[in-house]
């Protein structure tokens, strides 16, 4: 919900917002936060079939994150919302982009996403627990999850 949330602050900015979440049960906790304040999505995930994949670049609010459509607003705010499926293999750009904290090789992918011609000032927000898991403290995920936290606190702002 936080990711929605944060996600909505650019709402009125008529800007292209990138989301990116883990699991498909994140996916429906962020597509409902932005359900419940109007705001137009779409969706790409691994669940989603490889014709309703090859459809997406003919719907209005994908082709916003096409890379020769970045920055334009006459359309309003939208959202693409995805898991790792958008991380390689397509050539989108956001203005904006909300992520959960995941690995390093993940959340540079992630970063690469985001104002890739360099069209202006772009905001990333990355939300993560307040601290680790102690339950998954063996999960070799989680711990690489972990180990990206303090490189990205090491960057400048």
């Amino acid at each position: 919900a936080t990711i929605g949330s944060l996600a909505l602050r650019h709402k009125e900015h008529g800007k292209a917002i990138l989301v990116f979440v883990r699991t498909i049960d994140d996916v429906a906790v962020v597509t409902k936060t932005l359900e419940k304040a109007n705001a137009k999505y779409e969706l790409l995930t691994g669940t989603i079939r490889g014709k309703e994949r090859d459809e997406l670049t003919n719907r209005p609010i994908f082709r916003r994150f096409l890379s020769s459509s970045t920055g334009h607003t006459q359309d309003g705010t939208v959202y693409l919302v995805c898991t790792s499926a958008g991380e390689v293999g397509i050539d989108i750009s956001a203005d904006h982009m909300v992520s959960d904290l995941t690995p390093l090789d993940s959340m540079a992918q992630r970063f690469g996403r985001v104002n890739r011609r360099g069209g202006g000032k772009a905001e990333i927000d990355v939300v993560y627990e307040s601290e680790p898991d102690p339950k998954r403290k063996d999960d070799a995920l989680e711990r690489a999850r972990w180990a990206t936290l303090p490189l990205l606190r090491s960057l400048p702002p």
